[in-house]
């Protein structure tokens, strides 16, 4: 699927989901406190910063 960063199971600091994921960089939301309550985890800072630059770049 083009342009989105599949998670790798080691990218997970805490938490996870059972099925394999993505992120899609270009999906920017505001998180609401419903969400909070749907919470999945922790994410390593460098996953984090390449779907920023991805985000970025799409954006440019």
């Amino acid at each position: 699927m083009d342009g989105l960063l599949a998670i790798p199971e080691e990218s997970w600091l805490r938490g996870g989901t059972p099925d394999e994921s993505r992120i899609v960089p270009w999906g920017v939301q505001s998180i609401d406190h419903e969400d909070i309550d749907f919470w999945q985890g922790c994410l390593a800072g460098d996953l984090v910063d390449e779907t920023v630059a991805a985000l970025v770049e799409e954006l440019q």
